[in-house]
């Protein structure tokens, strides 16, 4: 087991939920995007106009968020608990021109309505690998994770 899937397996055991709480309001007027949802859910429809998201599997997002906040480039990333944790990086929308070079194996663009946590949202179903921040509520380039993903699996050639 990588030291990034030990971090993240920490996490889910972890004890303590430190990541902020938010709510359908509080995602579209702290955050700007176009959730929707009641009091207990929150939904957001990834590669929207303006969301988009690309998926893996834990371990290697671990590594991928790793060099994207040693580049100040790191964004909120989803957490999906399972017989296979996956991440699911949220992002700048999705670029049509992303389809000229596959993406590694094991990547791949989401194109799905997704559930957001809310403080009503069981840690087991969906949480917070990395919060939003409100203070920088920008996403990443869709571009900028995938280069990531490339430099982690294969050193800086991409």
């Amino acid at each position: 087991m990588t030291a990034a899937e030990l971090s993240d397996l920490r996490a889910l055991e972890g004890g303590v939920d430190t990541a902020p709480a938010f709510d359908v309001p509080d995602y579209r007027t702290k955050l700007g995007w176009p959730v929707d949802g009641d009091a207990l859910n929150a939904y957001l429809d990834l590669g929207s106009e303006q969301v988009g998201g690309l998926r893996m599997r834990a371990g290697l997002g671990a590594e991928v968020q790793w060099w994207l906040r040693l580049r100040m480039l790191a964004g909120p990333v989803l957490a999906v608990p399972g017989k296979r944790t996956e991440w699911t990086f949220l992002t700048q929308p999705i670029p049509d021109e992303h389809h000229r070079r596959p993406l590694p194996p094991g990547v791949e663009p989401v194109r799905a309505r997704v559930l957001l946590p809310t403080a009503h949202t069981d840690r087991s179903v969906v949480f917070w690998a990395t919060a939003p921040d409100v203070e920088h509520p920008s996403l990443p380039l869709f571009t900028s994770v995938v280069g990531a993903v490339r430099s982690v699996l294969y050193g800086h050639r991409f």
